[in-house]
This record gives structure tokens, sequence and C-alpha cells, in this order.
């Protein structure tokens, strides 16, 4: 009875060995970060980047590169000094994947409802839609032509055909505050909005941008004075 109760211990032994050596201890560390999109139907994840980098700027990307950049130093010693080398090395190879080094998750917030006592009750889950991935020089590229624009919008809304259709309420609230209700050429105070346009700095058919740099406030009369000109 002892001997095969050794015996079983042994094959513990061997078999928790033999997965210890067969398993990769190299882990390679994502950036993940979610993007609640409830209430889109379909959100671009290129705008969502670019809000992200607007806002936040790239910190939290350079400092997740550094710590890869260390990660991998750390790994190269372990393979230097590891006696099961050629296995170890063909295992941290294996586990590299710098071209979805940052992962981006799409989530939405459900309603589900269960039933207790016979009194149905509603509650929230979040669930995942979809996993967007890219690598670090995408992100570089990316805050690079975001800084050509001022960090004003996203690249998409920069370039789109249909410039006129950007301009949304919140947008025209935002630039009526900055001007403080007034024309910028005549110096025309209207906080009732009656006779207020916002104005293309750059107008539209010549290239002009929906972006808070080009717009201004303007009077009827001085809108209708400037028409296209610069």
């Amino acid at each position: 009875m002892k001997e095969l109760i050794l015996i079983g211990l042994l094959c513990v032994i061997a078999v928790t060995t033999i997965y210890q050596i067969i398993t990769s201890p190299f882990h390679y560390p994502y950036f993940e970060y979610e993007f609640n999109v409830s209430g889109k139907r379909q959100p671009k994840f290129e705008d969502l980047i670019d809000q992200y980098i607007n806002n936040r700027g790239i910190g939290a990307f350079e400092e997740h590169y550094r710590k890869v950049q260390q990660w991998k130093y750390d790994s190269q010693q372990k393979l230097d000094k590891s006696i099961l080398k050629n296995l170890r090395q063909r295992q941290y190879y294996e586990c590299l994947d710098d071209e979805h080094m940052f992962q981006f998750i799409l989530t939405r917030q459900q309603t589900r409802y269960k039933q207790v006592n016979y009194k149905k009750t509603s509650y929230k889950v979040t669930v995942q839609d979809k996993i967007y991935s890219c690598d670090y020089q995408g992100l570089i590229n990316r805050y690079a032509m975001l800084r050509d624009i001022g960090f004003l919008c996203t690249l998409n809304e920069y370039h789109s055909k249909n410039q006129r259709k950007l301009m949304t309420k919140e947008l025209r609230k935002r630039i009526m505050i900055r001007d403080n209700y007034t024309c910028q050429m005549c110096g025309k105070y209207m906080p009732d909005e009656v006779g207020l346009h916002i104005d293309h700095i750059v107008p539209v058919s010549k290239g002009g941008k929906t972006i808070e740099s080009n717009l201004q406030v303007l009077c009827s009369k001085c809108n209708g004075r400037k028409s296209n000109n610069l």
C-alpha cells in the first residue's frame, strides 16, 4: 500500500515537473483600455483613439512601451541563465506580439432582467462588443497627425468632405461661449442669440475646416458682408 502511495506521489511530482518545463514562463504585457460605446450604433475605432489622444495625450502609451522594453530586457536575462535555453528561447519569440501591443476593448451596457418572488427587476451588465489592436508606431503616427491640426478634432472629421455637417449644437454653443456672444467684426453683443451666426473664418468653399480655431461669432450684417471672403 505504501509503495502505491509513493509511486503515486512520484507520478504527481513527475507530471508537475514536466508541466513546469513545457509551460512558457513568458506572458506578453498587453496594454488594455475599454471604450464604453453604449448608445452608439457604429462607432469608429479611429475616432475613439483620436478622442482619447486629444483628451489625454499619449503619456500612458509611452509609459507602456517602456514597460514592454523593460520586460524584453528582463526576459533576455532569464534566457541567458536558463538551462533550457533553446526551449525557452522558442517560447519567448512565440510570445512576442508587438503588432498587437495595444488592445482596445469596446463595451456596451445592456439591460437584463431577473425575477425574484414573482417581481421582475432590471439590472445592468457590461458586455464586450469588439476588440481592436495596434502597435506603438501606429499610435505615434496618429499622434503626430493630430498634433499638426492642433488636437482640435478627429482626423476623420478634419478630412470630411461635408464640413458643414460637422457643425453640431454642442460646437456652436462652445463658440458662442468662447466669443461671449459677441460679433468678432463689429463687437455687437447678442446674448439672446438673435441674429447670431457661427462663421467659418476660412470658408468651407476654400478648404476651411469646421474646427474651433476656424470658427467665430458674427452678426447677420457682418456675416453677409463677409460672405465667402477671408
